[in-house]
């Protein structure tokens, strides 16, 4: 009867979500055609059995993943659009702090030229301030023209020809008055004649005098005050320009000194170095000391270790158990010794496949926060995750290594007085060591941890329990493989 018997069984906690509820009847019925259900033999060892009790089931979900950072900061030459050598790097893999020199480059050229841009920034400011001055003279003109000499010059002139039309009108009258007195004879004619002349040459400045003053007033004065306006725009003008100079030079030396400054590079974030590849070189390698770099790639990277999570994956038989909020326990196959905690934060909305692997079953992404520990964590270490997704109260259940795999079937072979009996079982939610039995089993059966079939125990490659360790894999494995 033990060809008939059922191979060793395998259990996967995402096949236990997904296979369809079969009647156990109909199965049952099945096995016994088969000649499966009964079969009789020694006595198995009271080592290799279990009981079926009720209690309460936590139930856990395992995925394996790989530590990330929460953050991760490249950091690149502050150079832009020049060439410059790395003088000093710190170690890869050190754990800097924030504000701990990471990188130096060298500043030479930068700052030849910032001494450069310093000696034409003096010059400006001087040549600044010669403008200034310029500036000050014109407007003195022009204050001039409106209010000063030049206002004089035109008040004078008005003042003269005042004086001019006076004269000319008292010669005038006085020249009128001698006449009579010239024809009755109390003057000769010399003294009235000496009038006239006099007269005539009053007349004669009344004319130059309004001459001048009309030119004076009416073009010399306006025609200087036009010119000295634009001799004020144009020394304005000038005078922009040169702080325009100094700005610009001025500008350009604080940018050099920044480039200077920031060529020492300091860690923005606390975190463990890591060296990018160096582009420049055949073959490739990561930077060191001595390369010439520029800002079109990334020279050193800092993740930020103290916070990490881990990115994983689950099946889409397994996606509905979880949920953010969910406690996880986490395993790093470099520690083994080393548990630590952290919960869901975020369960994938849409399946993918990997791009590697696209006919692969699609999987979900599942993001697991890390609690803060001492550990020395690296980021890309592979890890497991259990995910407490749920607890069931006063549940039948039975050690995951008691059910066993029949050509699809869950069974479990139940020791009683008469023999072993093998009955097919139905099965809910499940832990790392228990499952959970529907139907199939009472409280109080004894159950075999063994197949008959095979008289061994269902155990994984090197002895340890069965369970899928692979990279982003969920599940539990019960049963020889």
């Amino acid at each position: 009867m033990t060809d008939q018997a059922p191979s060793r069984g395998r259990l996967v906690a995402s096949w236990l979500a997904l296979r369809p509820r079969t009647s156990i009847s109909v199965l049952g019925a099945a096995l016994a055609v088969a000649g499966l259900l009964v079969w009789r033999g020694d006595a198995v060892d009271d080592g290799m059995t279990a009981v079926a009790r009720r209690g309460t089931l936590t139930a856990r979900l395992t995925v394996g993943g790989i530590l990330k950072p929460v953050e991760s900061i490249a950091y690149r030459s502050p150079l832009g659009g020049r060439e410059a050598e790395i003088t000093f790097l710190t170690p890869e893999g050190t754990r800097v702090n924030e504000g701990d020199l990471v990188l130096r480059l060298d500043t030479t050229d930068l700052g030849r030229e910032l001494e450069r841009a310093a000696q034409e920034v003096r010059q400006a400011q001087v040549d600044l301030q010669v403008s200034e001055i310029e500036v000050q003279e014109a407007q003195a003109t022009i204050d001039s023209l409106a209010e000063g000499e030049g206002a004089l010059n035109v008040e004078e002139a008005r003042t003269r020809l005042q004086l001019a039309i006076r004269k000319v009108e008292r010669l005038r009258q006085e020249y009128e008055q001698l006449n009579p007195l010239m024809e009755k004879g109390f003057i000769t004619r010399e003294e009235l004649k000496k009038t006239s002349d006099e007269l005539e040459q009053a007349e004669e400045d009344l004319s130059l005098s309004r001459r001048r003053s009309e030119i004076l007033i009416e073009q010399t004065h306006p025609r200087d005050r036009q010119r000295a306006q634009l001799q004020l725009a144009q020394k304005e003008a000038q005078r922009e320009n040169v702080r325009a100079r100094v700005q610009e030079t001025t500008l350009r030396a604080q940018l050099l000194q920044e480039q200077i400054e920031n060529a020492s590079i300091y860690a923005r974030r606390p975190g463990m170095v890591v060296f990018e590849e160096f582009l420049g070189a055949n073959p490739r390698r990561k930077i060191r000391v001595g390369d010439r770099v520029t800002a079109s790639h990334a020279l050193v990277t800092i993740p930020e270790v103290n916070r990490m999570l881990v990115e994983a994956s689950a099946s889409e038989a397994d996606v509905h158990r979880l949920q953010p909020g969910q406690p996880a326990t986490i395993r790093l196959e470099a520690f083994p010794d080393l548990v630590l905690t952290g919960k869901v934060t975020r369960v994938g909305t849409l399946a993918g496949s990997s791009a590697d692997r696209p006919l692969d079953d699609k999987r979900f992404d599942v993001i697991v926060d890390v609690d803060p520990s001492g550990a020395e964590l690296r980021p890309e270490m592979t890890v497991r995750v259990d995910i407490l997704t749920g607890e069931r109260a006063g549940v039948l259940m039975v050690p995951v290594n008691a059910v066993f795999d029949h050509q699809g079937t869950s069974v479990c072979h139940v020791i009683g007085r008469s023999g072993v009996e093998t009955r097919v079982v139905q099965l809910g939610e499940s832990s790392n060591a228990d499952v959970e039995v529907i139907a199939g089993l009472t409280d109080g059966d004894r159950v075999a941890l063994v197949d008959i079939a095979s008289g061994r125990a269902p155990t994984a490659p090197g002895g340890a329990p069965a369970m899928m360790r692979g990279r982003g894999q969920s599940g539990i494995e019960l049963g020889p493989r």
